[in-house]
């Protein structure tokens, strides 16, 4: 029995447990008056511990002593930095908005003017019209100034964004600084339609009997007019053949060259065959009789005729050389050695139509038919439809990932295919339905809402800067690479969006999403909002800490640790009891994951807390030195 039993107290008898756990103070009796020599060894062994746990329970107690002294000491210089530094900050605030309504009083050239808009504004009730409308030569320069500031916000010049309060006095008067230049075509071209409906024909006088005439309207009208026949001339508007269409529909007898329709009409050739299979557009007329591709019929049409050999206008080696690389050659040499709309001799019309599919289409096929079973493959492997970078990462996994190279290459060649609209439309139903997005924008827009659904938050600063950390994975760190790539894609949406040139269905989706499209969105956020947020995440989630690292993770942890040191102040306290979220923001359940129910009435706002014994509590958010001497009490 002897042998069973160790001096550590472990028992190996069958049916003993370690006794340990029974063990709270330190004891001294000895249970046995007779022992015998192990038991007494044992016994001595045992009162040399005791001896020596006390003097380190002495040791501990005093070093604690001389810790509280010194944290009480940080503490009396943190709340001495924090009044100081809400006073700066409330004496600088007083001071600058003294000094920008000062500025706008000061006798100077620009607030001279200013009073003069003002004047005029409050006059007429209006600004005033463009320069060449102003009758009075005042007014005339009023116009003038008003022009050179919105240039001047519009290129972003130092001269006016270093004064934000002459840009806000600018706008109270109703200037609006950024201008649709739709809005301003649209607009134009209803002139154009009321001259028609009243003069029954859209030509113009020339100009110079419109200036004549003093008819500042015509002028303008008979300008943009010249305007849109210069680039129709240039082939500028080949990019914008909507515009091309709605003004000959007007009866403007404008069309584009053969060299200016070459790159457009080849799309349009391509897009026919991947829906109609042939590249006939005769075929794909109207039960009615009205051909929906008449353009497209014609430009086929001149473009068949040209390939004949006893044609007298040929086509160039750079246009043979762009339908060959894009399989369109040998369906139409095929298609001019026939009668056009004759695409079979025996009647059968399907298999002519075959015929004209070559062996290199039908090779194209089935590769692309076994790229898309590799992406099936790799979807269902991995779960997503994302590949890793091209380089750099970690070197454990580069390896692995040169496995889906070609795969991943593929995918960006269909993208691009897509972007410059040659994609087939099966093939882009295909890859949709796969759960593939083509565009850019809704790629960068989804991985915005998947953060936020992790991270609960879109208010993201504009240089997202992680928690500096050594024992970060690389998980991590390439969570925080795409971070600051979304923080950067946001600022840009703003910056669209501040210039008119954000379509309205994203800005729809992006203001669903909770992004504030203005320029406020991505700098500090308010308290409140920070807190809703938390809010909004914990009855999603049924928690308050997001998993994902971000400004709302690190807004939290500082929330815990301000209020466990009582450094919150009494407005905000009662926003905590009253949501009664107060349970979830101790650190051993937010760290550690400890559920809890909340309680049906919180008595948090009850206890004398620190922050009733401060002399001016501030509601602010805490500034960088405060933040600075808050890292030294935590760290002692």
């Amino acid at each position: 029995e002897d042998e069973d039993i160790d001096l550590l107290g472990r028992c190996s008898v069958k049916g003993l447990h370690n006794f340990s756990h029974r063990i709270d103070v330190f004891e001294k009796l000895r249970r046995v008056a007779d022992p015998t020599e192990k038991v007494n060894l044992a016994y001595i062994a045992r009162d040399s511990a005791v001896q020596e746990a006390n003097e380190v329970v002495d040791e501990e107690s005093r070093t604690r002593e001389t810790l509280q002294a010194q944290i009480q000491e940080l503490e009396s210089k943190l709340q001495a930095k924090i009044e100081k530094e809400s006073g700066a900050l409330d004496t600088y605030r007083e001071d600058t908005n003294r000094v920008m309504c000062l500025e706008l009083k000061e006798p100077c050239r620009w607030n001279s003017t200013y009073q003069q808009l003002k004047s005029y504004v409050m006059r007429t009730g209006d600004l005033p019209p463009v320069p060449s409308a102003c009758v009075a030569e005042v007014d005339r320069r009023l116009s003038i100034w008003v022009q050179e500031m919105k240039s001047l916000v519009f290129s972003k010049s130092q001269r006016i964004v270093n004064a934000p309060h002459r840009i806000e006095a600018l706008e109270s008067l109703g200037i609006e600084w950024i201008e649709s230049s739709e809005d301003r075509w649209n607009s134009m071209l209803g002139k154009l339609v009321a001259y028609k409906r009243q003069h029954d024909t859209v030509k113009l006088p020339s100009f110079m009997q419109c200036r004549k005439s003093k008819d500042k309207d015509l002028t303008a009208l008979r300008h943009w007019v010249d305007v849109q026949e210069a680039e129709v001339k240039s082939g500028a508007m080949a990019k914008r053949r909507d515009r091309l269409k709605k003004l000959q529909n007007l009866g403007l007898p404008w069309k584009l060259t053969w060299e200016q329709d070459w790159d457009h009409y080849v799309v349009e050739l391509l897009k026919f065959r991947s829906k109609y299979g042939h590249l006939n557009v005769g075929l794909a007329s109207s039960p009615s009789g009205n051909n929906a591709h008449s353009d497209l019929s014609e430009f086929t049409s001149h473009l068949l005729e040209r390939l004949k050999k006893s044609s007298t206008v040929k086509l160039t080696n750079d246009e043979l050389r762009d339908l060959g690389s894009k399989g369109l050659l040998g369906d139409l040499k095929s298609m001019a050695q026939c009668p056009l709309g004759r695409p079979s001799t025996n009647g059968n019309q399907g298999e002519g139509i075959l015929r004209l599919v070559p062996l290199e289409r039908v090779k194209e096929v089935n590769y692309w038919a076994g790229m898309l079973e590799q992406l099936k493959f790799y979807q269902a492997q991995t779960g997503k439809l994302t590949f890793p970078p091209h380089r750099g990462g970690d070197p454990s996994t580069r390896e692995g990932n040169n496995d889906f190279a070609h795969l991943r290459d593929w995918v960006e060649v269909q993208r691009t295919n897509f972007q410059n609209k040659t994609l087939e439309e099966s093939r882009i139903k295909e890859l949709r339905n796969l759960g593939l997005e083509f565009d850019p924008w809704h790629v960068m827009f989804n991985r915005l809402r998947k953060y936020k659904r992790e991270a609960g938050t879109v208010r993201l600063p504009k240089d997202y800067k992680s928690s500096e950390s050594v024992d970060k994975s690389y998980d991590q760190k390439k969570e925080d690479e795409e971070l600051t790539e979304i923080c950067k894609w946001v600022q840009d949406q703003i910056r669209l969006y501040r210039k008119d040139e954000l379509e309205i269905g994203r800005k729809k989706k992006l203001r669903k999403l909770g992004v504030k499209l203005t320029k406020g969105h991505m700098g500090k956020v308010p308290w409140e909002d920070r807190f809703d947020e938390m809010m909004d995440y914990y009855h999603t989630h049924k928690m308050c800490l997001p998993k994902r690292d971000g400004p709302l993770r690190q807004w939290i942890i500082e929330l815990v640790n301000l209020i466990q040191n009582g450094y919150v102040s009494n407005r905000r306290q009662k926003r905590i009891d009253q949501e009664r979220i107060g349970p979830y923001l101790r650190p051993e359940v937010i760290f550690k994951g400890i559920s809890t129910t909340i309680p049906p009435s919180s008595s948090e706002g009850k206890k004398k807390r620190k922050a009733d014994l401060m002399a001016q509590p501030s509601d602010e958010n805490y500034g960088d030195g405060a933040k600075k001497a808050k890292t030294e009490v935590m760290a002692v």
